[in-house]
C-alpha cells in the first residue's frame, strides 16, 4: 500500500488501471511537469486524465 501524492488516502499500486481516464492520468503522469508515475490513486489519476483530455490541447495527436 501506499499513500497518494495528492489526496493521502492510501491505494495498492498494484490495482489494474483500464479506465480511459486512468491511462490518460497515466501518460500526463509520466511527463516532465509532473514525474510522479506511481505515486497518485486510481481516482487521482483518472481526475487528472479527464482534466487533460478536456483542458491539455498539448497533448492532442
Amino acid at each position: 500500500m501506499k499513500n497518494c501524492k495528492v489526496c493521502k488516502q492510501q491505494f495498492d499500486p498494484a490495482t489494474p488501471l483500464d479506465d480511459p481516464a486512468m491511462q490518460a492520468g497515466i501518460f500526463m503522469a509520466q511527463q516532465g511537469e509532473w514525474n510522479d508515475v506511481g505515486e497518485l490513486c486510481p481516482r487521482c489519476l483518472a481526475s487528472r486524465g479527464l482534466l487533460g483530455m478536456m483542458y491539455c490541447r498539448e497533448y492532442d495527436a
